[in-house]
């Protein structure tokens, strides 16, 4: 990785900087590029007092994999949206009551009106 010891302070974000050597080996300069870049971001927000070296040395790296001219890997392109589903139809309307359905109806209250009518004539 480098010739400086990580120091005490810098322990948190070592990972970041084990990690970006391990993908500059692995054949993704950007990507290690960036994560270094990202580590050293980190690194300077804790401010330990030992770290000087340590990150000059993130630095010297980082500057040598700029003068290497790394660069994005180009994008995949994007697949075309998939078309738009047709619209469902409307609702069918409710159908209409049938007729027979009132006069049934009709018809019972008819036939209680009738029984009760022909109780009283037979009462009488």
């Amino acid at each position: 990785m480098s010739d400086v010891p990580c120091p005490q302070s810098l322990l948190g974000v070592k990972t970041y900087f084990l990690r970006a050597d391990e993908l500059a080996k692995g054949g993704k300069p950007y990507v290690a590029h960036r994560l270094r870049k990202f580590g050293i971001e980190l690194a300077m927000k804790v401010k330990g007092p030992d770290a000087g070296p340590y990150l000059l040395r993130q630095f010297d790296l980082v500057d040598q994999e700029k003068a290497a001219n790394i660069k994005c890997p180009p994008r995949k392109p994007k697949p075309p949206p998939a078309p738009a589903p047709a619209p469902a139809p409307p609702p069918e309307p409710a159908p209409a009551p049938a007729p027979e359905a009132a006069s049934t109806e009709g018809g019972k209250e008819g036939e209680g009106k009738e029984g009760e009518e022909g109780g009283e004539e037979g009462g009488e």
